[in-house]
């Protein structure tokens, strides 16, 4: 799960996202910023987390990098 997470906040930051806007959407699934010790639950949350704004940041170049 650890390498499924570090790859997609790989893959926002090739998206565009921010240090800053990484970290923020990771405090929105568990409350702090840091991935390290997560638990099943919290690693879900935040892969959950990290997926969404993939494909909405995938969508949106997708849609507006013509």
């Amino acid at each position: 799960m650890e390498l499924r997470i570090k790859d997609l906040v790989r893959r926002l930051a090739w998206l565009g996202y921010t240090g800053f806007e990484i970290g923020s959407i990771i405090r929105e699934a568990i409350g702090r910023d840091s991935i390290d010790d997560l638990g099943p639950a919290q690693g879900s949350r935040v892969l959950r987390h990290l997926q969404q704004y993939e494909r909405l940041g995938s969508h949106y170049l997708l849609t507006y990098s013509k």
